[in-house]
């Protein structure tokens, strides 16, 4: 070999010591939590024209529309919270504020709210948006419910 002569073993024992840095120095991310989200259809399921059937089966369930909790969530032109609409009831943007709000509708037996759907204005911050559902999910996982939450897009006709 008429090539220079590079030493081997040094570099071996650098790539070594990095490798042994970086297992000792890595720290796994913390498990990210799971929630269910009911996205609603485009369309009513079932035509309003259409004929009520003739024998409707007795039954003590509440329809969906009474037991969701209707949220309107509102976002300035930066895309920061401005307003949050629980149930036709303007509520601070206050974590505190709206945890209170949610544990009066959540935990009170007379209430029957099993799920959310969430009006979003479309320019609303991801990261704000996941503050108001971790909000929702500690207030149904307090009031030992499954977490149900349906989003639908905020349009200029909605109200709240």
């Amino acid at each position: 070999m008429d090539g220079p002569d590079v030493p081997v073993a040094p570099m071996l024992d650098m790539a070594f010591q990095l490798l042994t840095f970086f297992v000792l120095t890595y720290r796994a991310a913390p498990v990210e939590g799971q929630f269910v989200m009911n996205l609603l259809p485009a369309q009513p399921a079932t035509a309003m024209a259409a004929a009520a059937p003739a024998d409707p089966a007795a039954s003590n369930e509440l329809p969906a529309s009474l037991r969701t909790l209707p949220v309107i969530l509102r976002a300035d032109d930066a895309g920061r919270l401005v307003q949050v609409n629980v149930s036709d009831v303007d509520v601070s943007n206050d974590p505190a504020a709206l945890a209170q709000e949610l544990d009066r509708h959540f935990q009170d037996p007379d209430v029957p709210f099993d799920q959310t759907l969430i009006k979003v204005d479309p320019n609303l911050r991801y990261a704000e948006l996941m503050t108001i559902i971790d909000a929702f999910t500690n207030a149904f996982i307090k009031a030992k419910k499954e977490p149900k939450l349906s989003f639908d897009e905020l349009r200029g006709d909605d109200g709240g």
